[in-house]
Formats: C-alpha cells, structure tokens, sequence
C-alpha cells in the first residue's frame, strides 16, 4: 500500500538525521516507527510470546513450573500463572 504525507521541513530533517543514524531509509523508518507506536497503543493484541518475552524472558522456563526445584518459588509461579493466565 502506498501512502503520501507531507512533513513540515523541520519534521522531514528529524525524519533523515534518525534514519541517518540507525543507517535505514526513511521508508523502513517509518514502517518500524508505525509497528511500534501501533503496539504500544493496542497492546491487547499481543501475543504470548511477544507477552513471555517481556515479562518472562525469551527461555520461557515458567511455563514449566514443575521444572523449578524451591517450592516456594514454584508456588510463586502457580498462583501467578493462575492469577495471570499468561505464563501457562
């Protein structure tokens, strides 16, 4: 899909000095700009992974909570996952 904006010239100079920087084209900045901004602001269409990630950590070991030798800390676990739903 193509989409054209027009940019004030002191937006498009912030627009090429970051692009510059992060050595990508405008284009691929926006795109990454758009993603992100749009997942911040609709963040009940995450998914679990993406949840994990952020609050678990990318080993995923609490969805085993079996796996974990101290009981109090796989108690922990339990009652998170089951509060939560997310890690289980």
């Amino acid at each position: 899909m193509t989409i054209s904006i027009r940019l004030p010239s002191a937006d498009e100079a912030l627009l090429e000095r970051a692009a510059s920087a992060l050595r990508m084209s405008k284009s691929e900045f926006i795109r990454r700009s758009i993603t992100a901004y749009a997942e911040k602001a609709l963040p009940g269409e995450q998914t679990r992974a993406e949840i994990d990630a952020r609050y678990i950590g990318q080993g995923g070991g609490l969805r085993k909570p079996e796996c974990i030798a101290d009981p109090r800390k796989r108690a922990i676990v339990e009652r998170l996952r089951g509060k939560h739903g997310y890690a289980g």
